[in-house]
Protein backbone atom coordinates (compact mmCIF):
# COMPACT_ATOMS: atom_id res chain seq x y z
CA UNK A 1 0.00 0.00 0.00
CA UNK A 2 2.75 2.18 0.83
CA UNK A 3 4.80 1.63 -2.36
CA UNK A 4 1.09 2.66 -4.26
CA UNK A 5 0.91 6.02 -2.39
CA UNK A 6 4.91 6.75 -3.39
CA UNK A 7 3.99 5.87 -7.07
CA UNK A 8 0.85 8.14 -7.00
CA UNK A 9 2.97 10.77 -5.21
CA UNK A 10 5.88 11.02 -8.01
CA UNK A 11 3.19 10.52 -10.94
CA UNK A 12 1.78 13.44 -9.51
CA UNK A 13 5.03 15.76 -9.37
CA UNK A 14 5.83 14.26 -13.02
CA UNK A 15 2.61 15.93 -13.80
CA UNK A 16 3.26 19.31 -11.47
CA UNK A 17 6.60 19.37 -13.53
CA UNK A 18 4.86 19.08 -16.96
CA UNK A 19 2.18 21.50 -16.31
CA UNK A 20 4.82 24.40 -15.02
CA UNK A 21 7.03 23.95 -18.43
CA UNK A 22 3.72 24.52 -20.60
CA UNK A 23 2.66 28.32 -21.20
CA UNK A 24 -0.04 30.14 -19.43
CA UNK A 25 -2.28 29.36 -22.41
CA UNK A 26 -1.85 25.74 -22.35
CA UNK A 27 -1.93 25.57 -19.10
CA UNK A 28 -5.50 27.61 -18.96
CA UNK A 29 -6.79 24.97 -21.58
CA UNK A 30 -6.08 22.47 -19.31
CA UNK A 31 -7.78 24.09 -16.51
CA UNK A 32 -10.40 24.54 -18.32
CA UNK A 33 -10.87 20.91 -19.10
CA UNK A 34 -10.08 20.11 -16.05
CA UNK A 35 -12.66 22.22 -14.49
CA UNK A 36 -15.61 20.98 -17.51
CA UNK A 37 -14.39 17.56 -16.56
CA UNK A 38 -15.57 18.13 -12.91
CA UNK A 39 -18.57 20.00 -13.48
CA UNK A 40 -19.94 17.16 -15.82
CA UNK A 41 -18.96 14.59 -13.28
CA UNK A 42 -21.05 16.67 -9.98
CA UNK A 43 -24.17 16.46 -12.81
CA UNK A 44 -23.84 13.27 -13.19
CA UNK A 45 -23.18 12.09 -9.53
CA UNK A 46 -26.38 14.28 -8.91
CA UNK A 47 -28.21 12.01 -11.36
CA UNK A 48 -29.32 15.03 -13.45
CA UNK A 49 -29.57 14.61 -17.33
CA UNK A 50 -26.72 15.98 -19.36
CA UNK A 51 -27.44 16.67 -23.04
CA UNK A 52 -25.17 16.59 -25.64
CA UNK A 53 -25.19 19.99 -25.68
CA UNK A 54 -24.25 20.46 -22.48
CA UNK A 55 -21.28 18.80 -22.93
CA UNK A 56 -20.48 20.72 -26.36
CA UNK A 57 -21.64 23.66 -25.43
CA UNK A 58 -18.03 25.20 -24.73
CA UNK A 59 -16.60 24.43 -28.08
CA UNK A 60 -20.05 25.11 -29.94
CA UNK A 61 -19.08 27.43 -33.02
CA UNK A 62 -15.56 27.15 -31.92
CA UNK A 63 -14.66 25.95 -35.70
CA UNK A 64 -14.85 27.85 -39.00
CA UNK A 65 -15.52 25.22 -41.92
CA UNK A 66 -15.99 28.09 -44.52
CA UNK A 67 -18.95 26.82 -45.93
CA UNK A 68 -22.25 28.78 -45.75
CA UNK A 69 -25.71 27.77 -44.29
CA UNK A 70 -26.70 24.71 -46.46
CA UNK A 71 -30.67 25.90 -45.83
CA UNK A 72 -29.71 29.23 -48.19
CA UNK A 73 -28.74 26.82 -51.13
CA UNK A 74 -31.82 26.82 -53.32
CA UNK A 75 -29.34 23.61 -55.07
CA UNK A 76 -28.99 21.36 -51.91
CA UNK A 77 -32.83 22.16 -51.24
CA UNK A 78 -34.32 21.08 -54.62
CA UNK A 79 -33.63 17.21 -53.03
CA UNK A 80 -34.21 17.76 -49.75
CA UNK A 81 -36.18 15.44 -47.88
CA UNK A 82 -36.47 12.99 -51.21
Amino acid sequence: MTQSIKKTVIEENNLLDKFRNLTPEQQQSIVNSVEFMDSTQNKLQDHQEVSAYDLAKEWAGSVESKIGDLSTNKKYLQRFGR
